[in-house]
């Protein structure tokens, strides 16, 4: 007869096993010789027939038992007593639990037909006669129950990744449907986990039991609005636990309608979002502390400057010199500063520091600091003293403008060539804040009248500026001076003595 090949379209649970396993259940030797006679050569996708022999009921179900990859049984009704092949139907449904291997019952009375009702209620296959299986019958019967097999494991295979991704869905996905009256009737177990409450407290009641008072009763009402006039709805919503803790969800509820079109439940899928919206609020307060920390830093710069420029004044009040000579040697800085290539912000703190830079002659006796005369040399030496003085009372603040501060009031008397005071620092040794406020404060102090002096005039000044370049003075400082004259005095003219 040759054999018989059938093409593979689908991967079954079964390709690991090297032969189909048929089962031979009956009483009668010559069937079974027969059956196997007749399929010796059957194949299908590449593997032959192994065939297992019972010759009883009893047989048959200690072999199922202990063969669960059996593809067929080939069963004959009437053996030992009348359908006693029925029983072992009936045993490999309800005591075996098996539902997908393929039962063909055979039966050598002819005419003997079963009824429907009864091949529906024990699970049949096909009930065929012994003499109506001719060898090409047969052989069509067993591929189409390997097919069969095949198909029933496929699906055995689906349901149970089917259970899986329901389980799965049941765990982690936060879902509920409730009726038209909006009473619940299903939850997952991922809701009850979220909510602290059982299925059973919550089916049969309504989303009010988890309503919060931080939700605004408007956010319910168009919720209810939109799912009830057939719409999807999305938004988020803040709801309470069972425990009285409040939870956040992004939410999206639609409106389910069977195939007719009649109305079925809305259901609603959700992602809690509590840590999200935490997140949120922490961003929002800290970004609310920040503006207040920056609202205390600028009071508290603001306050800085107010104490340096009083303090740079009363150091300046004491040697009877104007407020408004500290105001010009901080714009002149300021202007040095950005000219010199630093930054904005840098050059704004050298002109907050700046009229700090004779604080320390507060400790400089009145006699010495307002003598209208020449200073002898002992009381030059005490006058020198305030820029150490300065530093000393300034050095050890953690601020940045008083730190500021502190070099300009030590190092604001040094001259570019080594000849200056206390440090006799020389160059780019000395630091820009002091080479900046130095010429600011000469430039300034030439050009006011004080106690020992008449005011320089301007080409005096400017004279003595050119010979003292690159001498008491940083050339490069010197040249912006001029470079930008016309700036630094209209500095002088608008704050001018009072």
């Amino acid at each position: 007869m040759g054999n018989m090949k059938f093409s593979n379209k689908n991967k079954i649970l079964n390709d690991n096993a090297e032969k189909w396993k048929i089962l031979i259940s009956d009483d009668e030797e010559d069937v079974h010789l027969l059956t196997k006679t007749v399929l010796k050569n059957f194949e299908y996708k590449n593997k032959q027939l192994e065939f297992i022999s019972a010759y009883s009921g009893k047989d048959t179900v200690e072999i199922l038992k202990e063969n669960d990859d059996i593809v067929l049984v080939l069963l004959d009704v009437i053996m030992e007593n009348d359908h006693a092949g029925l029983e072992v139907v009936k045993r490999i449904r309800e005591e075996l639990c098996n539902d997908f291997i393929q039962i063909i019952l055979r039966t050598g009375q002819s005419g003997q037909v079963l009824e429907d009702d009864v091949v529906m209620n024990y699970a049949i296959n096909d009930y065929k006669e012994k003499t109506e299986l001719t060898s090409q019958k047969l052989l069509t019967t067993i591929t189409t129950s390997i097919r069969s097999f095949e198909n029933m494991k496929n699906i055995k295979k689906l349901n149970h990744e089917l259970g899986g991704l329901l389980s799965i869905y049941d765990e982690f996905v936060i879902a509920a449907r409730t009726n038209k009256e909006g009473e619940i009737v299903y939850v997952t177990e991922a809701f009850c986990e979220l909510t602290g409450y059982t299925k059973e407290e919550l089916i049969g009641n309504t989303h009010s039991l988890l309503k919060s008072s931080n939700t605004a009763q408007e956010v319910y009402d168009d919720l209810w609005n939109t799912i009830s006039s057939g719409n999807v709805w999305k938004g988020e919503i803040q709801d309470k636990r069972k425990d009285g803790s409040l939870y956040w969800l992004s939410t999206i509820i639609s409106p389910e309608y069977d195939v007719e079109g009649n109305f079925l439940y809305y259901t609603a899928i959700s992602q809690n979002i509590t840590e999200k919206k935490a997140i949120e609020k922490a961003k929002i307060e800290m970004e609310l502390a920040n503006k207040e920390i920056e609202s205390l830093n600028e009071e508290i710069i603001d306050t800085q400057k107010d104490v340096v420029f009083r303090l740079g004044a009363i150091a300046e009040a004491r040697s009877k010199e104007t407020g408004m000579h500290v105001k010009r040697v901080a714009e002149y800085s300021k202007l040095l500063a950005l000219y010199s290539g630093l930054s904005e912000e840098e050059a704004d703190i050298i002109k907050m520091a700046s009229p700090m830079h004779d604080i320390g002659k507060v400790a400089i006796p009145d006699n010495i600091l307002n003598k209208p005369g020449k200073f002898t040399d002992e009381e030059f030496e005490i006058m020198k003293t305030h820029a150490q003085i300065g530093y000393e009372m300034l050095k050890s603040s953690p601020k940045t403008i008083l730190k500021a501060a502190a070099i300009i009031a030590h190092q604001h008397q040094e001259k570019y060539d080594g000849s200056g005071y206390p440090q006799n620092l020389k160059g780019e040794d000395i630091h820009i804040y002091g080479r900046i406020t130095a010429l600011a404060d000469v430039f300034d102090a030439l050009g006011s009248e004080r106690v020992y002096k008449s005011a320089w005039s301007d080409e005096e000044i400017f004279k003595l500026f050119k010979e003292q370049r690159a001498k008491h003075f940083d050339p490069k400082l010197i040249d912006i001076f001029f470079e930008h004259l016309d700036e630094f005095l209209d500095i002088r003219d608008t704050f001018v003595d009072q």
